[in-house]
């Protein structure tokens, strides 16, 4: 008897055939719709089959008879093969809205709210999480950078991605195997970018809730083309960067990587502008993403050697510090990401999770790099934290800050100075712990403690307000400004240490010159600081202020000074000078290298002044 047809008319087993390149929108969407029930369909099959799975491992079926079947039967069929045009294949529509961003068609209002869905998905494949199993290896281990879980040295094999997070690909690890990417670029670069993200670049920008964001980043992405292709900007831009470092090995990034790179920043320009101009569309979540993604990377920024900073901070590279900042923020980006809030109604509209505290962490970078105050209000990464003091992270007394507070209160220094300094000597005495090996280290809770304790520093207010007078020529105010602009140096050096090619301690070095400036005599100095805590302090300004000064003018007023007020205080030594300097704050990780490099210009500074001072008395003996 035969076998009955189908329901659908076709018989069991027959091939279908889609086209690859379909002539219009309704045959591309038909095709789409035929394979994801095809999906579900093996999806269904797998599931059933997988009862008998563990009789079939016990009792295996004897191997099957040798055939003369195709040799080539077993061969892929690709097909559509990745062309080596980028403009060979028409890029398809963007999007007018995505399922994760439902904006108000109000053009007075253009206000996006995400829908209230518990699990976003994907476009042809389940939610996925692929081991990194292709991912790049470190030439070194991430220094405080606990969220890339690349093959470590020493580490046999390519580490999980997600330990315990693993759900199967279809594809053999492709994320989309039937590549229906939304946009037209080459597939096996779009692949590779897209599992750097998931495995290096996301899990280490925010450690800790890196997975639930991922979760909902990368569905929208697949669903919305400006995004997507900001994402590709963003990962190849930082993989740019590492290898340039030597951080990942050069080969990984290519000349077809930089090739695309420089498309990509393109196009990702066109697509955020036009999508500006669509009022439902222009402050959606996936918008504000892709603007933050242009402001902080670039196709050709030259990198060029630059003198190291002065500080040997650790946790250089956590959120990726190193990486962004190598690169200096594009402020025009800025100012729109800026007016793009503001319009929202403020960062504590931004609903996708992830981003506020992404942004938070941006304008954190971008205010101590142009030495602003920041523009919004603090999100931490993990959103429990929320509204959390430095106090309540950090967990220091009330006592311990009346310690600090008692010392600075004689030079007429505000409570916030003695809160700012308690919490950074409290964070580096857990920071140091974790450098010197010991185990319970939460890279999240650190990331927001550091973020927290420089986020209200930069928040203090300068003495000098704008629009009045720079210099400071009040004492008070010369003691306040100068205290403020030394414990900046302190946190840019060691709290967040930012690279070269965006660290303010030139400028930083150069401010706190002209604040003491108007006391430069010793009777003035003295007249300031005349107390035990205020010559302290005093030393901890000025070894600062010449630390920050090297490779500039201003480093040799900062040694004569410094050697004058620590002869007055009759300063031996190099271990001498740091009692007094942990009277403050010191890290000597980070700060003894360039302190005694500071101090040997000091004696060499005091050697030639008694030699000079010897042979003036010799001429005048004569």
């Amino acid at each position: 008897m035969p076998p009955k047809p189908s329901p659908q008319g076709r018989k069991d087993g027959t091939i279908h055939f889609i086209n690859a390149r379909p002539a219009s929108e309704t045959e591309r969407l038909d095709i789409k719709r035929m394979v994801r029930a095809h999906v579900g369909k093996w999806l269904s099959t797998q599931t059933k089959d997988r009862a008998g799975s563990a009789v079939e491992a016990a009792y295996p079926p004897p191997p099957p008879a040798a055939t003369s079947a195709d040799p080539n039967a077993d061969a892929a069929v690709e097909i559509d093969p990745p062309s080596t045009d980028a403009s060979s294949s028409p890029s398809p529509p963007s999007s007018v809205s995505s399922p994760e961003c439902n904006c108000s068609a109000n053009p007075a209002q253009p206000i996006c709210i995400p829908p209230q869905t518990t699990e976003p998905t994907l476009s042809i494949v389940p939610r996925t999480i692929i081991p990194a199993t292709n991912a790049h290896t470190c030439r070194e281990q991430c220094d405080g950078q606990e969220g890339c879980r690349c093959g470590l040295p020493g580490v046999d094999g390519p580490n999980p991605l997600y330990p315990g997070e693993y759900i199967e690909a279809i594809g053999a690890g492709c994320l989309d195997p039937f590549r229906v990417y939304t946009t037209k670029y080459e597939p096996e670069l779009i692949r590779a970018s897209e599992e750097y993200c998931l495995s290096c670049l996301w899990p280490g920008l925010t450690p800790g809730p890196s997975i639930a964001n991922m979760k909902s980043w990368f569905p929208m992405s697949l669903s919305d083309q400006t995004l997507f292709t900001a994402f590709l900007f963003g990962a190849l831009s930082h993989m740019r960067v590492q290898a340039l470092h030597g951080w990942i090995p050069r080969q990984m990034f290519h000349a077809r990587k930089q090739r695309m790179l420089e498309t990509v920043e393109m196009e990702t320009i066109k697509l955020v502008s036009r999508e500006i101009d669509n009022p439902s569309r222009a402050v959606c979540d996936s918008v504000i993403w892709s603007v933050v993604c242009m402001a902080h990377n670039k196709a050709d920024d030259d990198l060029a050697e630059s003198p190291p900073p002065p500080f040997t901070a650790p946790m250089q590279r956590l959120q990726w510090l190193g990486v962004y900042g190598s690169l200096r923020p594009n402020l025009v980006h800025i100012g729109g990401l800026i007016q793009m809030i503001n319009l929202r109604g403020g960062i504590d509209k931004i609903q996708l999770p992830g981003l506020a505290s992404v942004i938070s962490f941006s304008d954190v970078v971008t205010s101590t790099t142009v030495l602003g105050s920041p523009v919004f209000p603090f999100v931490p990464l993990e959103p429990s934290r929320r509204g959390k003091t430095m106090q309540d992270l950090l967990e220091y007394t009330d006592s311990e800050v009346d310690q600090y507070h008692a010392q600075f209160q004689q030079l007429g220094l505000p409570r916030i100075f003695a809160e700012i300094i308690c919490a950074m000597n409290t964070y580096i005495a857990l920071v140091d712990k974790y450098v010197k090996g010991e185990k319970g280290y939460d890279t999240c809770l650190v990331a927001d403690q550091r973020n927290l304790i420089h986020y209200n520093l930069i928040s203090v207010p300068r003495a000098a307000l704008p629009g009045q007078d720079s210099i400071c020529t009040q004492p008070e105010d010369i003691i306040y400004e100068s205290f403020r602009l030394a414990t900046l140096i302190y946190s840019v050096g060691v709290i967040l240490p930012l690279p070269a090619q965006s660290s303010p301690l030139v400028n930083v070095a150069e401010l706190l010159y002209n604040t003491l400036l108007p006391a430069i005599s010793a009777h003035t100095t003295l007249r300031l600081w005349d107390t035990p805590n205020g010559q302290a302090v005093l030393l901890w300004i000025l070894m600062l202020g010449g630390i920050a000064a090297t490779q500039t003018p201003h480093r040799a007023w900062f040694i004569a000074t410094l050697s004058s007020v620590a002869e007055i205080n009759r300063v031996a030594s190099y271990n001498h000078l740091k009692q007094y300097l942990a009277r403050v704050a010191w890290y000597s990780m980070a700060c003894d290298k360039p302190g005694m490099e500071l101090w040997g210009a000091v004696e060499d500074y005091r050697r030639k002044a008694t030699w000079q001072t010897e042979l003036v008395y010799q001429r005048q003996s004569g």
